[in-house]
């Protein structure tokens, strides 16, 4: 048999983790409120929960209506890539109602919720990878969120964007970076544990981020740092160790613990500032 190449290892990897995850993380209450599978935001206009869950969509629908105060197309065209169930596509359709929208997902399973719950004329949801988008420069708007660090190869996807986008047209990437470099032997394990629970390679510094989006043609616009906004769910530090050890065993047998694994994990790099959750807006310039 034909070995696979790493990018072709990652891309399968992330694929089955969505394949094999999405609807374990819909029983387990994960994405049924408002097909939302991204993090809860709690800042100070948020009362409830529903509303933690739409803050990461709202954040994003201020930044394109932003855009269109300043630049109005005659039609938006928006494509989310990563669009998972299709929550925040389905938030900015009822907001903009004359615009048209995309998503892509390595998901087929995921794919299919979305377009069940998208108006069909309005939104078109296919199964493919962002690294290699079937799409033409028409894009104003190109999201990701929680979908850039899944990324084996980050400069190809935001030189992808780039070729999505029309000039003017702004990235906004929503995702964890690095903060710091780990300062322990522990503290790179919680790194590495957060890293293979969650399929997430392409974690990388906000500065080489920056750079490589800079590399690929577009100018940063704003950076926001959210992580005051999350809410952790830690375990003491020793039984927190513990639980991550024994679900990243039970994760070779089950794909839901090597996610659990990577979750008790995050919740360490958060809370001891090794990672951070960022919301980035990026231009393509002419």
């Amino acid at each position: 048999m034909q070995s696979l190449s790493p990018s072709e290892a990652s891309i399968r990897a992330v694929r089955r983790y969505y394949e094999q995850n999405t609807r374990l993380f819909r029983a387990a209450g994960l994405g049924n409120r408002s097909y939302a599978v991204h993090r809860a935001l709690w800042d100070a206009s948020v009362t409830t929960f529903d509303a933690a869950l739409q803050r990461v969509n709202a954040l994003v629908l201020e930044e394109v209506q932003a855009f269109l105060e300043a630049s109005p197309p005659v039609q938006l065209h928006l494509i989310d890539l990563g669009c998972g169930l299709g929550g925040t596509l389905a938030y900015c359709a009822r907001a903009l109602p004359e615009a048209r929208m995309a998503g892509v997902t390595l998901s087929m399973t995921q794919a299919r919720i979305a377009r069940r719950i998208l108006p069909r004329a309005r939104a078109a949801v296919i199964s493919a990878d962002f690294h290699d988008l079937p799409c033409a420069p028409c894009f104003h708007i190109a999201v990701a969120i929680e979908a850039f660090a899944h990324s084996h190869d980050p400069q190809r996807v935001l030189e992808q964007a780039h070729t999505a986008l029309v000039p003017g047209g702004r990235l906004i990437i929503c995702d964890d970076t690095i903060a710091r470099p780990p300062a322990s032997e522990v503290e790179e394990r919680w790194l590495a544990a957060f890293r293979e629970g969650w399929r997430v390679p392409g974690v990388q510094p906000l500065d080489e981020t920056i750079a490589a989006a800079r590399c690929a043609g577009f100018a940063l616009r704003t950076t926001r740092d959210l992580t005051g906004a999350l809410r952790l769910h830690r375990l003491p530090r020793l039984l927190a160790g513990a639980a991550r050890d024994l679900v990243r065993l039970a994760g070779r047998t089950h794909p839901f613990f090597q996610s659990l694994s990577g979750s008790l994990a995050l919740q360490e790099c958060l809370a001891h500032g090794i990672v951070a959750y960022e919301l980035l807006v990026f231009e393509k310039t002419a």
